[in-house]
């Protein structure tokens, strides 16, 4: 499927949603729980999440429209949201991601057409880039961290299912 920008905000405007309907009244047990050593906890991806909401896709989309070429992408740190909302409890930080993402998809609705998703930007990793690439990105990088969640929460029960981990590959799953 060839990216779209309305497919794409779909799922972007999703993601918040999930993340309420996933997370919200849940025990510290399964927002903290991980799979070990440099692995993410629920709460981590939701801090990562709302870190790169604020300072990545809008900075990255406007430097493309203005600078196209001309200017590297800037790095993004991607484990700065976990230090950011450390202190945070998990709805206060739900709300605050639900928030900057209905912003950051206002402001592509009103700073990208169509016909700007082939325009070229520099990332510092990948070298040239498209737009189109770049918010292609943003909705597979939220299914991404969708699917860690989803993945980290189930493996907190790898033990506790027993046998029937035959059946659930997601508890295998590395």
């Amino acid at each position: 499927m060839d990216f779209s920008l309305d497919l794409g905000r779909e799922v972007l405007r999703q993601t918040p949603v999930v993340l309420q309907a996933m997370l919200s009244e849940l025990s510290e047990d399964w927002i903290a729980g991980d799979e070990g050593p440099d692995t993410w906890s629920p709460y981590q991806v939701v801090g990562h999440l709302t870190h790169i909401d604020e300072c990545d896709w809008i900075d990255r989309t406007r430097a493309i429209l203005e600078h196209g070429t001309e200017r590297m992408l800037q790095p993004v740190d991607r484990e700065a949201g976990f230090i950011r909302f450390k202190d945070w409890k998990l709805g206060d930080l739900l709300d605050r991601f639900a928030t900057v993402r209905t912003s950051n998809l206002e402001t592509v609705a009103t700073l990208v057409k169509a016909d700007d998703l082939g325009r070229r930007g520099v990332h510092p990793t990948f070298g040239e880039v498209t737009l189109g690439q770049l918010l292609a990105t943003w909705v597979v990088h939220d299914l991404n961290h969708l699917g860690q969640i989803v993945k980290t929460m189930a493996k907190q029960y790898t033990q506790a299912v027993g046998p029937w981990s035959a059946f659930l590959p997601i508890v295998n799953a590395p």
